[in-house]
């Protein structure tokens, strides 16, 4: 039990670590959102950050997916060295891979930019192309940064993994603020791949300080380095699969009128950055718990395991999910509306936003249970339902956009990451042979309940701060959503515990109680 409040106090540190990090980054995106707004010029700028993204993003969860296990079990074995050693191959094969891939791609940045933005022409297309040929050294930097993060992880670093955006959203900041009308869109897009750099060199000091030294070998036989290239497609193809939905949405919204494609990015972003608080830092913390427990226990004690796991994520994800529904205007007001970003472009953002949010719980538990398939080394069925759920995502883009435009690409995402959840809750009951589906029912309904009577409290809270308080102003706009999500916290806390739901209560007995009610 204290091993098991040991990982929730981590899980709850990393997740207070990365949204101080998110926060950040959201001033960041407040000042994109007030000097480019939603026209052409932040539309090539977005189109062009997320086709180079597609990829480093894949690759290097990817690369944390295949290296963490390694590095793991040769730390566990007393053998450090080897764990550097490994590092090192592995780091130097990557380099060289990702700067041939970039040398190709920018050289061949106009037809991969005319057929991913096959709705842009002309100036639009061309700036965009410009962006891309800037941004595609990012690549380069992610191979370092993630090799790196992989290394951390596996000694145990979470918190310094956790904030490696600090100096990236820094200077971002700084530039937008001081630069950014005498250098433009172009010099935007140099600050982000600077701000990429620094993401692996503020790592180094931490690196050294555990012992780990740079040197130059690569050994492709090495048999930890081919097991890592035996998965390491399979799992790009997983990793990949948000950010192809990104940029399936974002290719549909290219057809539509002009900001668009912003309208999505950044609701698309607010809802990436709320999920990766909590489902992200749960994910980094859990894997390597999941790999020691598929070693130690039996199939259906490792199920029982990965259900709890699941049930919290639920009890986390449910309430945030029905508060963003309810709140997205307020939130995208508070963050984004200022300067270019209008009244208009809030709502649109605001509809996108709520209608990505449906889809919070079913991103969750694909994440969750992909890890713990992972940990008991089966990629085979996060591979068949990463292809499922683009392939659902891109005929739905089709269906739904006609009729109900923006919200329909949102929607549609929404809906995939939910059928993915299903079918991967499946396949896990069949493989494990055991999957206590009543019980999961039984926590969803009580969360569902709790969060019905939440959303009722908040819903009459916003319609008192309209009447008597409403204005434009910042003061109100932080009220509008700092009050309503308080009260709303405390109510769907009171009805939980009520419940006696598994979460409620590990937060009360484990971090409440002892701090406050024992004085």
């Amino acid at each position: 039990m204290s091993n098991y409040k040991s990982v929730a106090k981590t899980i709850f540190a990393v997740i207070i670590f990365t949204f101080f990090a998110k926060f950040l980054g959201f001033f960041r995106d407040i000042l994109v959102g007030s000097k480019l707004g939603t026209d052409m010029v932040s539309d090539a700028y977005l189109m062009a950050l997320n086709s180079t993204s597609i990829i480093f993003v894949s690759l290097g969860t990817a690369l944390i997916t295949g290296a963490i296990p390694i590095i793991v079990k040769q730390i566990t074995n007393k053998d450090r060295q080897a764990a550097f050693d490994f590092t090192n191959k592995l780091l130097n094969i990557f380099i060289l891979l990702s700067s041939i891939v970039t040398v190709v791609c920018i050289l061949f940045a106009k037809p991969i930019m005319s057929i991913l933005a096959s709705g842009f022409k002309g100036e639009q297309l061309e700036l965009t192309i410009q962006l891309v040929k800037i941004m595609f050294p990012i690549l380069i930097c992610i191979s370092i940064t993630y090799m790196f993060v992989s290394l951390l992880q596996a000694l145990g670093r979470f918190k310094i993994t956790s904030i490696i955006s600090f100096p990236a959203n820094s200077i971002a900041i700084l530039y937008l603020c001081f630069l950014s009308q005498k250098y433009g869109v172009k010099g935007l897009a140099v600050v982000t791949l600077i701000g990429w750099m620094l993401q692996f060199i503020i790592q180094i000091p931490y690196l050294y300080g555990e012992g780990y030294r740079y040197h130059f070998k690569i050994d492709f036989k090495d048999e930890n380095v081919k097991n890592v290239f035996k998965i390491i497609l399979p799992m790009i193809i997983v990793a990949a699969s948000v950010q192809l939905n990104i940029l399936l949405d974002e290719k549909q919204a290219s057809f539509l009128k002009q900001g668009t494609i912003s309208s999505l990015h950044y609701a698309n972003m607010m809802y990436q950055a709320i999920t990766s608080t909590t489902v992200l830092a749960i994910g980094m913390v859990m894997f390597p718990k999941f790999a020691e427990k598929s070693a130690k226990l039996g199939q259906k004690e490792y199920a029982k395991f990965v259900l709890r796991i699941v049930e919290i994520m639920i009890f986390i994800l449910l309430p945030m999910m029905t508060g963003i529904i309810l709140l997205r205007n307020e939130i995208i007001g508070l963050i984004f509306q200022r300067g270019a970003f209008g009244e208009n472009a809030t709502l649109t953002t605001g509809i996108a936003l709520a209608c990505y949010s449906t889809g919070m719980v079913g991103f969750g538990i694909q994440d969750l249970i992909n890890r713990a398939f992972y940990a008991r080394n089966n990629i085979k069925f996060p591979v068949i339902y990463a292809i499922l759920v683009v392939g659902i995502n891109a005929i739905l883009n089709i269906v739904l956009v006609k009729r109900f435009d923006i919200a329909g690409l949102a929607i549609s995402t929404a809906c995939a990451s939910l059928i993915g959840a299903f079918g991967l809750l499946h396949s896990f009951k069949k493989k494990m042979n055991y999957l206590d589906v009543s019980k999961l029912l039984r926590t969803f309904t009580k969360v569902g309940i709790s969060c019905t009577v939440m959303a009722m409290v908040v819903l009459f809270s916003q319609i008192v701060l309209k009447q008597y308080f409403f204005s434009m102003k910042i003061g109100y706009k932080l009220i509008a959503v700092l009050v309503p999500s308080f009260i709303g916290g405390s109510i769907y806390a009171f009805v939980t515990l009520k419940f006696k739901i598994d979460g409620a209560m590990l937060i009360y007995n484990d971090f409440i109680k002892p701090r406050f009610m024992n004085k």
